[in-house]
């Protein structure tokens, strides 16, 4: 047996080699998370957003470094951590601090920030502040999935204790390779709870928008959160006296059109019919070719009216059915298919006119008709369709 001496030794070795160990463990696994965010935000399964962005949180106030700050860094998120004190004279944090950085930033805190804090029963404990640097939106997307400025979202926050209603504001600084001037430009906070879909909303309170360069724009809050710059592509709004006037003229021309290509079809089939009641003795040429109901220069005017009906009818019904995301999503697909549509067999009618008026001769082509289908809705009709060199012959 070892004396109780050497073993009280080696017992104090081991604990002394977990302790040296204990930061480095630490430091790698906030790491590893940030890392499992990443994969995270490239994979379809549904995750709880709210519960992997605290859980690195809870990561960074666990960490131990024995210098004024430490810096973590994955290719899209990147860390800060640095050790405040009462007598803080304000920390102006820049791209400089990551490596990695896509884009140049500034985050400028001032004097006042540990003020509260210090004044609290908990001054005694250390301050930190985090500062976390995400080059992605994955995480915080809202229900109207806004568009982002670089897809940057800067958040900060002091260890333990609220940040909020500060005096002297926190200046945040995001850069744009390209000028920024004609974009609407709003500097936002994430919100936690505020969506309905997502687990947070971005809002406009406390904080404050300036363009100061073409490139530059300068947020200054008065609080610490989640940050971001959202962007829309257009500065100007219509006015109401000028939407109005608009939206009715839109409505009146999509009806119209929705109707004459509606009549058009019915006085097709219509006059289909009441052709089929003459006799065959009272022929002219004429009726007998109205009879031909496998006809495809007629097969490809009636796919262009249903084309053009259909796209009518969804631009109509687009502004009510976009309240929603998915209805959103839904209609804009189906708008889409419809306008591809609608030009794929523009494109067929003068294909069509082309071969029957230009080439005129050796124009046969096997399933005319059933091609033109799947060019035209992206499907083929069950039958058997008449070639093209039959109609060529009736003209």
């Amino acid at each position: 047996m070892l004396p109780q001496c050497t073993f009280l030794f080696l017992c104090l070795l081991t604990d002394w080699g977990w302790a040296n160990k204990a930061p480095h463990r630490t430091t790698n696994e906030t790491i590893e998370c940030m890392k499992f965010l990443e994969r995270r935000a490239y994979s379809r399964k549904h995750q709880d957003k709210q519960r992997l962005i605290h859980s690195l949180e809870t990561k960074l106030k666990e960490i131990d470094f024995s210098s004024m700050n430490v810096s973590l860094q994955t290719n899209n998120i990147q860390s800060l951590v640095f050790k405040l004190s009462c007598d803080f004279p304000g920390l102006t944090v820049n791209s400089s601090y990551l490596e990695k950085a896509h884009s140049r930033h500034i985050m400028q805190f001032p004097t006042e920030l540990t003020q509260r804090a210090c004044k609290s029963k908990e001054a005694s404990q250390e301050l930190r502040l985090i500062c976390i640097y995400f080059d992605m939106k994955y995480f915080f997307q809202d229900d109207d999935n806004s568009l982002l400025l670089n897809d940057n979202v800067l958040g900060a926050s002091l260890v333990n204790h609220n940040v909020s209603s500060l005096e002297q504001s926190i200046n945040i600084s995001f850069w744009h390779n390209e000028s920024l001037v004609g974009y609407n430009l709003t500097c936002v906070f994430w919100k936690e709870g505020a969506g309905k879909a997502s687990w947070g909303a971005w809002s406009t309170d406390g904080c404050k928008t300036l363009l100061i360069l073409p490139h530059q724009v300068l947020c200054r809050c008065d609080h610490l959160t989640y940050f971001a710059v959202l962007m829309k592509f257009s500065s100007t709004e219509i006015s109401r006296e000028l939407l109005d006037p608009l939206t009715y003229i839109s409505i009146v021309g999509c009806s119209l059109s929705i109707v004459a290509s509606l009549l058009t079809i019915l006085l097709h089939f219509f006059s289909r019919r009441i052709l089929g009641c003459f006799p065959r003795t009272f022929n002219l040429g004429i009726i007998e070719h109205s009879r031909k109901k496998n006809d495809s220069t007629t097969y490809i005017h009636m796919n262009l009216h249903v084309s053009v009906i259909l796209l009518n009818i969804t631009f109509l019904l687009s502004p009510s059915l976009t309240l929603q995301s998915v209805g959103c999503v839904a209609i804009a697909a189906l708008l889409h298919y419809a306008l591809l549509c609608c030009l794929t067999w523009m494109a067929i009618e003068g294909f069509n006119l082309y071969m029957l008026l230009v080439r005129v001769y050796s124009i046969y082509i096997q399933r005319y008709v059933l091609k033109l289908s799947a060019l035209g809705w992206g499907y083929a009709p069950a039958g058997r369709r008449e070639p093209l060199s039959q109609q060529a012959g009736a003209c």
